[in-house]
């Protein structure tokens, strides 16, 4: 685990479910599909072979969920985590299904 997501992991409020989900990253000049990793109700990590810059302004949509909007914490190594700029209710509401399932902290 590299140093970024050590420090990530520490930091972190609510707990992430392993998962593997088909999903969409929006930059707003450009739309990304990608595969959702770990998530959670505050961020996700994607598997996004494109280096972004951090703290930019980025819209996800998980399976048919509506974007959610998100800031990138950090990107390394084909990976990006993003920290969702709404919210935990309305995450957890946007993700329906998946959102339902969770862990609340």
């Amino acid at each position: 685990m590299s140093k970024v997501n050590k420090e990530v992991e520490v930091r972190r409020r609510f707990a992430r479910q392993h998962v593997l989900l088909k999903a969409m990253l929006d930059t707003g000049d450009y739309e990304f599909e990608c595969v959702a990793y770990d998530l959670s109700l505050t961020g996700v990590r994607l598997k996004l072979d494109l280096p972004l810059k951090t703290k930019c302004d980025v819209w996800l949509k998980v399976k048919n969920s509506p974007h959610i909007p998100a800031i990138v914490a950090w990107s390394e190594d084909g990976f990006v985590g993003l920290e969702f700029s709404m919210p935990t209710g309305q995450v957890a509401d946007v993700l329906g299904n998946v959102g339902s399932r969770l862990p609340k902290s």
